[in-house]
């Protein structure tokens, strides 16, 4: 199975509007190192963010959002932004959307753009998480309940 893309496009007036851009999401063992050094980085920098927990890799990063970054040093929150936005490339010609390059600085000229984009990367990487959290937090219950005498194949 091919890592899932999607492709955006900047609805926003200004001078970005009707920009096409494509993110790609990160393998998956890059998306969970990435989700590990944002906590890490969240923690390092004494973030009080309610249910940040040290190793969760993304489904951490998940259940805290975007409001992670701010609790980073600057410099560690910029890095783990700019990989973030590594995963994002330009379509520069409309008309032929198979032409893509790798996102350059120039390409946006609206800082809402920038905002925007990033939270549609993070989206990308961390929205399936919202909807298996329901699980988590299931199992997590289950697996906290002392054992019990009933067999395993057992209706709960």
């Amino acid at each position: 199975m091919a890592i899932r893309e999607v492709t955006v496009t900047v609805g926003q007036d200004g001078a970005d509007y009707g920009k096409r851009f494509v993110i790609t999401r990160m393998p998956a063992i890059q998306a969970d190192r990435w989700g590990r050094h944002c906590l890490q980085a969240a923690i390092a920098g004494g973030g009080d963010i309610p249910g940040l927990a040290e190793g969760a890799g993304l489904a951490g990063v998940a259940a805290v959002g975007l409001g992670i970054f701010g609790a980073m040093e600057p410099a560690r929150m910029d890095a783990l932004i700019d990989e973030l936005m590594r995963c994002i490339s330009v379509q520069p010609d409309p008309a032929n959307p198979a032409l893509r390059r790798a996102l350059h600085d120039s390409d946006i000229e609206e800082i809402p753009t920038v905002g925007w984009l990033q939270k549609e990367a993070f989206a990308l990487h961390v929205d399936f998480f919202k909807g298996v959290s329901q699980l988590f937090s299931l199992l997590s219950g289950l697996l906290a309940q002392p054992d019990s005498d009933l067999p395993p194949d057992t209706p709960l």
